[in-house]
């Protein structure tokens, strides 16, 4: 970026201090609640406040600061999507762009994420990526440039119109866990204002 006055880094800081001051305030929701269910709400292993949106529930998971003596804050945290139907399972993101595989060694795998999920994702690929073995080491590379180191469990595997269709499902580090869900709960929010269209 160039301007006639300001250097990049003036230019980088006036936009950030701009970015700042426009933000959206955070969205307020307030629940005026029986003073009795205080004990239970700081007993509470978890505190979860679920959407439901055509079938598809985003579970979130509240986390609750005593701000006053008869007040409480809670805050969402990234949420839980779970498609309903017959088999409830994991929202799954179709044909994530920007996100690819790598090797251990940093090189790309040669397979395209057909659908992405915080715990699976189904992969395609011209050859089997899993011959005699059911896991693999890889990294997940989001559109960020972030990389994930995972496990792949193969699941199942089948053969389709020539290419090979590969189920797989894996765990993650807790701080990838939590990186792979905002980015999926990101993508999810942009389908849905793409439907909206």
């Amino acid at each position: 970026m160039s301007h006639r006055y300001l250097d990049d880094e003036e230019l980088a800081m006036l936009n950030e201090v701009f970015r700042q001051q426009h933000a959206e305030p955070p969205l307020s929701l307030s629940i005026h609640m029986d003073a009795a269910l205080r004990p239970l709400l700081s007993d509470a292993s978890t505190l979860e406040l679920t959407l439901t949106l055509d079938g598809i529930y985003l579970i979130f998971p509240l986390s609750l600061d005593q701000r006053q003596e008869h007040a409480e804050e809670a805050r969402l945290c990234v949420p839980e999507i779970i498609s309903g139907g017959v088999q409830e399972r994991a929202w799954r993101l179709p044909s994530p762009a920007g996100v690819r595989l790598l090797r251990d060694n940093g090189l790309p795998l040669a397979a395209d994420i057909a659908d992405l999920s915080v715990s699976g994702m189904q992969l395609v690929s011209a050859h089997p990526l899993f011959r005699q073995q059911v896991s693999r080491r890889v990294l997940l590379e989001l559109n960020d440039g972030q990389r994930l180191p995972m496990q792949l469990e193969l699941l199942r595997k089948r053969r389709q119109r020539g290419v090979c269709i590969s189920s797989v499902q894996f765990e993650l580090a807790i701080a990838d866990r939590l990186a792979l869900s905002e980015f999926v709960f990101r993508e999810f929010l942009k389908s849905r204002e793409q439907e909206r269209r």
